[in-house]
């Protein structure tokens, strides 16, 4: 065995060992004091120094953690608030289309764009087809309650006819509506690809895709214009 070989077992070793025993310098505060490692910029430094400097690079980032976080918060704490108020005004609709106003005005707010597909629509804006529909959820939901991500070029353009609206380095939502049977999609999309992302929470976007299914199972297309009643009376 060559000298290198040894050295290079005997480091092993003690790797192993230190490893194996992390309270080894304790009740060796001297070694602690005498080991010395190379720096690029300081020269050679004791351990106690490069511990100190690792804590505090630690402290550093985990600061910066902290601050994303309440960033985080209070961005969720936002869109808590729009969402909550995006799903009263869309349980107050008289309408169908009224409902689907308010998803795609409050969208614009937040810069994204919505889109409401169902499988028997009465306007070709937001017709579905059916085995679009059924690819679509075979492929991406298969029993989950959204998907989120890039879509390719394909799908945006099954889904999405309005490809200008289609963003195609963007991401999307999509999430079913209905409650046992899916009838349609609701989905958003943002230029920034990296806007919505698979780990997402989607609670706000389910609870709205609830709401949203309620009124189109009860509400009307289109609300009935006063003078429509009249004349229908008098009629």
């Amino acid at each position: 065995m060559s000298q290198v070989e040894a050295n290079a077992l005997t480091a092993e070793v003690v790797t192993e060992y230190l490893r194996d025993h992390p309270d080894f310098f304790l009740s060796r505060p001297e070694l602690v004091e005498r080991l010395a490692l190379p720096h690029q910029d300081q020269g050679a430094v004791s351990l106690v120094h490069v511990q100190l400097q690792r804590q505090r690079q630690r402290i550093e980032e985990l600061e910066e953690e902290i601050t994303a976080l309440m960033s985080l918060a209070r961005q969720n704490d936002q869109t808590f608030h729009d969402f909550m108020s995006l799903q009263e005004q869309v349980l107050k609709s008289d309408s169908v289309v009224d409902a689907i106003d308010s998803v795609e005005q409050l969208a614009q707010d937040l810069n994204l764009v919505a889109y409401i597909k169902l499988l028997d629509s009465p306007s070709a804006q937001y017709q579905l087809a059916g085995d679009v529909f059924k690819r679509f959820v075979t492929n991406h939901l298969n029993g989950k309650p959204a998907y989120l991500g890039r879509l390719r070029q394909t799908d945006r353009q099954s889904l999405f006819s309005d490809e200008e609206q289609a963003p195609e380095l963007g991401s999307y939502v999509v999430l079913p509506l209905g409650f046992k049977q899916p009838f349609g999609l609701l989905a958003f999309s943002s230029e920034d690809g990296g806007h919505f992302q698979p780990q997402m929470d989607t609670l706000f976007l389910r609870h709205l895709a609830m709401v949203l299914t309620h009124v189109i199972n009860t509400q009307p297309w289109k609300a009935v214009v006063a003078d429509e009643r009249i004349c229908s009376t008098t009629a």
